[in-house]
């Protein structure tokens, strides 16, 4: 948008009517048209590294395509405007762009056989083939000898093979691109379209055959009338990142039913809440290739979890075992409350404790439906689901798995009819700390001490600590979307489909579930305090109300306990050194980190090109001088631009296409015909924006508190560059209505582009502002406050990391002139800015003093 009117007025009438003075503007104007692409481009990525912006990284991927056949076409272009010139400037684009597409471009895929894997062969295989899953269990059944459920693995390589026969890789990657998983619509368009996709592909007949196969060979010892369960066992699942409950298991599945089930658990993988909590994990796509565990169907007398540690007491050195009658979906679904027993990993042999829960309902296996949900027996309603035998001999089992894995281990776990004990899997408990939770309860403060009015209590801890918001009761899942951010979520049973806005939540309330449930897991694992089963008060939340829950306790408090709150330990953030940011880092290096920055230096070459962002600015700067000088090292002059000399510490270089330059002078007159001062200026927008430049209360002085060791190339005149060399110029192209100036300061450009004339109607500023030599978070709050002040002068402002595009319309003449006399001063206070100030400043107080006409902030910065 801002360079679409540059040169509007700026005819060939200028120039030597000749055709290659012709073709040197035409691709100076396209590489100005390019550069505007790369900066906002290059924008886009720091916006994501440093915000940092949790998205998939195909928005990567195709952003940096785009940004890199900018930079490929502005080095095109300018090998027009000076063919004899810069060609090395080429070779070391290709070779920066091939090191990033090589970080790009995802490893290679196996898509040969093994499509299918024995069950009790897959330990002699990996991971990156069967799965996180199902590689453990057949691990922990060889090694161990425990005992676990027959059946086979349908490997990663039918994964791949399944995505390169229907050809879906390219377009899930497309999808992928476009989502945004701040937005549920986003989040849910792109996630049913990715599984329609995957749902209404074709199954390979070689993997077909391969399953059909291992299906013959688990019948021969499970008879013909078998069935099974079907369960994700993906790369990265089960691991420090559990994705517990995002992808699909299916139970009761008949043979004839399998590929159509393997076609919904591989869909699963790309369900709106895989996608959110792999994405916020700051997992890779390519990281997660799924393979699907097939096993034998226990029709379960009881299921369960069980904790090798205790969430509550990590230090107590007990076991919980969470058991319910059936199958173990309602359990780890979050729709009932277990039974509890409690084990001493230091006297295996007794059970310490049991709590009885109600059980009301129950999952059974159900020929038509797979499974269905009924009322338990009265009878089972009020006595343990597991027997004291069984229970000890899942302790000892908890134990030895947690000794083999040398981590607390979150194990699930059936019992069949016959009473025969089955592991189902073994993942790490992701929970916090024995340490951390131990030193939390320490400083917590004691009960008495907080004033507030206790609510709710009787809670057990599914994740410590404590959080405070307004409570937002939660009756259907539709509306999650609606949850504001910073609530206390209130809620009957919690689902693994919470998942998508557990950054909303500040704490959790669960009238009826388990710390054993998937989204309990969830909720560690992002570090949202929660409880569940309180045993008074839960229907005394009201929606909208302000609480504070104290999950080490159990106890929701009225208003907010700030006690509590000062002694918040700050979550783990796991995002930070995640796969996609090891990856993003490398991509910003090559792409945004600049070391070319002095035009004037002997190494101002091609050669000294470091990333694409030097190839940028060596273009640029390249093309400026080859537009407006002769094409030498000193910057001679070219006919038709004039220097500006005034009282500000800038160089101006000055071309009038149209009566912007004063003509009443005599050509005898002149002292320099190719020297400018202000009054000799006719162009209104120019004047007004010098005017602007010009205001007394601006600080041109030389700065002393910075280290200037650090920040060498930029001079003492208040961080403005030399006036003695050309290549540090600004540039301005003017008539008597038009400016197009290129404004350098120090590090930072600012580009305006206007027209000001007397038709309101044509009269327009576009500006932009970029650059800077101080940090990210610098940069980034001198935008919010150019933004702010902007926004106050009438424009439509947007923000990309530093960088600032604002527009401005059809103002009178008279508001023309005032706006870009606004504009001027706020150029010359924001120069150097990004490099003084702090995160602790408000930006609206430094807005409302520059409004008020206070234009130099490095005494408030002094004085903070």
């Amino acid at each position: 948008m801002l360079i679409k009117n540059l040169f509007r007025f700026w005819t060939y009438q200028v120039f030597s009517p000749g055709t290659i003075m012709r073709e040197k503007y035409e691709s100076f104007k396209a590489l100005l048209e390019y550069d505007k692409a790369a900066h906002d481009l290059m924008a886009t990525l720091e916006d994501i590294y440093y915000t940092p912006q949790k998205c998939d990284f195909q928005i990567v991927a195709k952003t940096y395509e785009k940004f890199a056949a900018a930079v490929s076409r502005m080095v095109e272009e300018l090998l027009k405007m000076s063919p004899s010139n810069y060609w090395s400037l080429k070779a070391y684009f290709k070779k920066f762009d091939f090191y990033v597409r090589f970080m790009l471009a995802p490893p290679e895929f196996e898509f040969s056989p093994p499509f299918t894997i024995k069950f009790d062969k897959i330990s002699s295989f990996n991971e990156a083939v069967a799965g996180k899953k199902a590689f453990s269990l057949s691990c922990l059944n060889k090694a161990l000898h425990l005992p676990a459920p027959d059946g086979f693995v349908i490997t990663t390589n039918a994964f791949y093979f399944f995505l390169e026969a229907n050809d879906l890789g390219g377009p899930i990657n497309e999808q992928l691109a476009l989502l945004d998983i701040s937005n549920p619509s986003s989040l849910e368009t792109t996630a049913d379209t990715i599984e329609q996709l995957i749902i209404n592909a074709i199954v390979p007949e070689e993997i077909d055959m391969a399953v059909t196969n291992a299906l013959n060979i688990f019948g021969q010892d499970n008879g013909s009338n078998f069935r099974v369960a079907l369960r994700s066992s993906a790369v990265k699942e089960d691991g420090k990142a559990s994705f517990a409950g995002q992808y699909q298991t299916l139970l009761n599945v008949d043979k004839k039913n399998i590929l159509q089930g393997y076609k919904q658990v591989v869909a699963s993988k790309y369900s709106a809440q895989a996608l959110f909590y792999r994405i916020s994990r700051g997992i890779l796509d390519h990281e997660t290739p799924m393979a699907v565990l097939v096993l034998e169907m226990i029709d379960s007398k009881s299921s369960g979890v069980m904790y090798t540690r205790d969430i509550e007491e990590p230090l107590s050195d007990n076991l919980l075992i969470h058991s319910v009658w059936g199958q173990g979906g309602l359990l780890v679904e979050g729709e009932v409350s277990p039974d509890v027993i409690r084990v001493s990993k230091k006297n295996p042999d007794t059970i310490a404790f049991t709590k009885i829960a109600a059980k009301l309902k129950q999952m059974v296996l159900d020929p038509e439906n797979q499974t269905q949900t009924i009322d338990t027996h009265e009878c089972n309603k009020g006595i343990l689901s597991l027997d004291k035998f069984s229970a000890l001999t899942l302790a000892r089992w908890g134990i030895l798995l947690e000794e083999h894995f040398n981590h607390p281990q979150d194990i699930e776990w059936c019992q069949d009819k016959t009473r025969r004990l089955f592991i189902l899997q073994s993942r790490p408990l992701n929970s916090p700390s024995a340490r951390t939770q131990n030193k939390a309860k320490k400083v917590q403060i004691a009960g008495n001490k907080i004033i507030n009015k206790i609510i709710c209590s009787g809670g057990e801890t599914v994740c410590p600590q404590a959080g405070a918001g307004p409570v937002y009761r939660l009756e259907h899942l539709s509306q999650l979307s609606d949850i504001p951010d910073g609530s206390v979520l209130v809620v009957n049973h919690a689902l693994p489909q919470f998942v998508i806005a557990i950054d909303k939540m500040a704490a959790i309330v669960i009238a009826t579930g388990s710390r054993a449930s998937h989204f309990s897991s969830i909720a560690r694992e992002f570090g949202v305090p929660a409880i569940v089963n309180p045993t008074t008060g839960f229907h005394d939340l009201v929606q909208g109300t302000w609480v504070t829950v104290d999950a080490d306790k159990g106890i929701v408090y009225e208003g907010k306990a700030k006690q509590l709150l000062k002694k918040v330990a700050p979550k783990e953030d796991f995002f930070a050194d995640s796969s996609f940011m090891v990856k993003l880092r490398y991509v910003i290096n090559f792409c945004a980190k600049l070391k070319l920055t002095d035009p004037g230096s002997s190494s101002f070459v091609p050669e000294a090109c470091r990333s694409l962002h030097d190839i940028i600015r060596f273009a640029h700067e390249t093309a400026m001088k080859e537009m407006f000088f002769i094409g030498n090292r000193k910057g001679s002059r070219k006919k038709g631009a004039k220097k500006l000399i005034s009282k500000i510490p800038m160089l101006f270089y000055v071309l009038d296409v149209g009566s912007g330059i004063k003509n009443d002078r005599k050509n005898g007159n002149w002292v320099n015909e190719n020297i400018l001062k202000p009054e000799d200026i006719a162009s209104i927008p120019m004047n007004a924006v010098l005017k602007g430049l010009s205001n007394p209360e601006i600080c041109w002085s030389e700065t002393t508190h910075f280290d200037w060791e650090e920040y060498d190339k930029i001079v003492m005149a208040g961080g403005i560059i030399s006036a003695d060399s050309p290549q540090f110029g600004s540039y301005a192209v003017v008539s008597k209505e038009y400016l197009n100036g290129n404004f350098r300061f120090g590090y930072h450009f600012v580009i305006i582009d206007t027209i000001c004339s007397s038709t309101k109607e044509d009269n327009y500023i576009l500006f932009r502002f970029s650059g800077g030599g101080g940090s990210p978070v610098g940069r980034s709050i001198r935008a919010d406050f150019i933004k702010g002040i902007l926004i106050r002068l009438g424009f439509m402002v947007e923000i990309k990391s530093d960088l600032v595009d604002a527009e401005f319309r059809h103002g009178s003449l008279n508001t023309m002139k005032e706006t870009l006399d606004m504009v001027g001063r706020l150029l010359g206070a924001t120069k150097l800015m990004d490099m003084y100030l702090k995160e602790t400043l408000d930006v609206a107080v430094l807005v409302d003093d520059f409004m008020n006409g206070r234009y130099d902030f490095r005494s408030a910065v002094e004085g903070d």
